[in-house]
């Protein structure tokens, strides 16, 4: 027994168990800035061979956890001690409620990682987000790009691999070096409620080619990727938050679009696999067993037919889908019988405790045989220590919080962002050519949406319009209804807001209901684009795929025409139009009318 290390590590780890308990504004003693010495061709074997058993299955889980009540979401709190101090855990996934600003992340990462390397056993934590653009963007002060789909309506996997490169120096210079993304799900259901504009688009050889551009991108950004939701979650219209949904496709269609785009990214370096909680009989006839759970699916079609050789870990083990159903810590033990490396459980402490007492207590018990364990652990400790070559989570453990706050959200960034945003707002139609809009000849604009009603009124006050503003609620009753029309009389023209009218119908009563006014109407799309399929025939519509500020502004800019419409359908409009549709035009040059 080498007591001098054992003395060595103790030192170390009171002082950083006294420096984590200060204010994080206390500078750390130790070289943050310097990779780990040990950290050479030989550690993951040595590292794997003086591991415990509970050191081991700790690696196999990545958790999130909740501010202490008592403080704020600055610093690392008893929830985050206690997942790393006494069980060993090798992964964290930052939400919003530990976010504050770039500097802030990068210090709790600094803050969490020492920790889990002042104690056993010893190995950097991989730190991740959902950093996936648009809708699902959990960084205050990150750029925020548009989203998968609005990248796929450039067609430009150009497009995605640089807004992936951007998005991973960000990501790092915060510490977190893992994102999980991009979302490979091929949408083809107008009726998705959970994946819709997270994915590039209904084209499975485009998705490929967009997702693999993006892992390259993340990449020489210095960050891992997790490509999720595997099989595919695109031809779904139950949300596996809430229920389990199933995918009852044969094999050959599975081949043809949802595998396509898995396929492409195993060969073109994806780091992590996440699972899908959905039920493909076709890959697994079992009665109610979702691919999470499936030996068939995770390592007969995964590994052994797909070849991946990656760490897989499972979406979060608390959605309902899965928590409802099998409970999270048997559900766990059940995931890595089927095949799964790391198991996530992103929220509850107490569910996070009995899964991981599941998962032990399955190995001292035959169930699951320690040898599987450790070929989980060492793929684990691989990722860790071997991808991205000299930025590997082992050997470049610390952010550099300064660095963040000069890095995170830079002006180029955000020109960048609205680059994209520029190329992706689409025109699908406007029969009547009631664009573009000019405030000299239709002064007074009513604006009325559901989301973000203030933020596009003042982009519309910004360019010169009197504006009216009317938030609404998603599916706007008779008497609400009946008060934007009262208010549409007083209007040149009404610009309308519309999120998800394929399942919220009164939005597109709405835009008839003013359509009969007389006053040109034109219509937004926040999310998919699918609303314009419910709408009259000569509404002009523009789809946004979302309504971060990047894509407003480029709305504004498109109904002013400030600038040309270049964006196209990245999926089909079933009974309207085909993907790739879009009225390419330019109208900048025309004079006000």
């Amino acid at each position: 027994m080498n007591h001098g290390r054992i003395g060595r590590w103790s030192i170390t780890a009171l002082v950083v168990w006294v420096l984590i308990c200060l204010p994080s504004a206390v500078p750390s003693p130790l070289n943050i800035h310097s990779p780990l010495p040990e950290v050479d061709a030989t550690w993951v074997n040595r590292t794997l061979a003086r591991m415990s058993l509970d050191e081991k299955v700790g690696q196999m889980f990545m958790v999130g956890f909740q501010p202490d009540r008592w403080g704020s979401s600055a610093g690392l709190s008893a929830h985050a001690r206690e997942l790393i101090r006494r069980h060993h855990v090798g992964g964290v996934i930052l939400f919003s409620r530990n976010i504050q600003n770039p500097r802030q992340v990068g210090e709790l990462t600094n803050q969490l990682q020492q920790m889990a390397v002042a104690f056993e056993p010893h190995v950097p934590l991989l730190i991740a987000v959902d950093q996936e653009g648009g809708e699902i963007t959990r960084v205050d002060g990150a750029t925020e790009f548009p989203g998968n789909m609005a990248q796929g309506a450039t067609f430009d996997p150009d497009t995605a691999y640089a807004s992936a490169k951007t998005v991973g120096r960000e990501l790092r210079a915060m510490g977190i070096n893992l994102n999980l993304a991009p979302v490979l799900d091929v949408n083809n259901n107008p009726a998705n409620p959970v994946i819709g504009v997270r994915s590039f688009g209904e084209n499975p050889r485009m998705v490929a080619e967009m997702g693999t551009s993006a892992i390259r991108g993340y990449h020489e950004g210095e960050v891992l990727t997790a490509v999720k939701h595997f099989p595919g979650h695109g031809d779904t219209h139950v949300d596996s938050h809430v229920g389990l949904p199933s995918v009852t496709h044969d094999r050959k269609r599975l081949d043809a679009v949802e595998l396509v785009p898995f396929r492409e990214a195993i060969r073109g370096g994806a780091d992590m696999v996440m699972t899908a909680h959905i039920t493909f009989p076709a890959i697994d006839p079992a009665p109610g067993t979702p691919v999470t759970l499936s030996h068939r699916a995770l390592t007969g079609l995964l590994r052994e037919e797909l070849g991946f050789q990656g760490v897989i870990i499972t979406d979060d083990m608390e959605m309902g889908a899965i928590a409802k159903r099998f409970g999270t810590p048997q559900a766990a033990v059940r995931a890595i019988q089927a095949g799964a490396d790391m198991v996530l459980v992103a929220h509850s402490l107490s569910a996070q405790r009995s899964a991981i007492a599941a998962v032990k207590q399955a190995v001292q018990s035959g169930k699951i045989s320690e040898e599987r364990i450790d070929e989980s652990v060492r793929r684990i400790l691989r990722l860790k220590a071997e991808r991205l070559g000299k930025h590997a989570v082992a050997k470049q453990v610390y952010a550099h919080p300064d660095e963040a706050e000069r890095v995170v959200g830079s002006p180029q960034a955000a020109r960048q962002a609205e680059a994209v945003a520029a190329r992706a707002v689409t025109l699908v139609q406007d029969p009547d050519r009631r664009l573009p809009l000019r405030p000299g000849w239709l002064p007074r604009v009513l604006v009325v949406s559901p989301e973000k009603p203030v933020a596009l009124s003042r982009l519309l006050s910004d360019a010169g319009f009197r504006v009216e503003t009317l938030g609404i609620d998603a599916d706007p009753a008779a008497a609400e209804r009946r008060r934007v029309v009262e208010s549409a009389k007083d209007a040149d023209a009404v610009v309308v807001g519309l999120t998800g009218a394929v399942l919220h119908p009164q939005q597109a009563e709405l835009v008839r209901q003013l359509e009969g006014t007389g006053k040109p109407v034109i219509a937004l799309g926040l999310n998919t684009p699918y609303d314009v399929a419910k709408l009259p025939r000569n509404t002009t519509y523009l789809a946004l795929y979302g309504s971060n500020p990047v894509l407003l502004d480029a709305a504004v800019k498109a109904l002013t025409g400030r600038m040309p419409l270049k964006g196209r359908l990245p999926v089909s409009i079933p009974g309207k139009y085909a993907a790739g549709a879009g009225m390419l035009i330019d109208r900048t040059a025309q004079p006000g009318r």
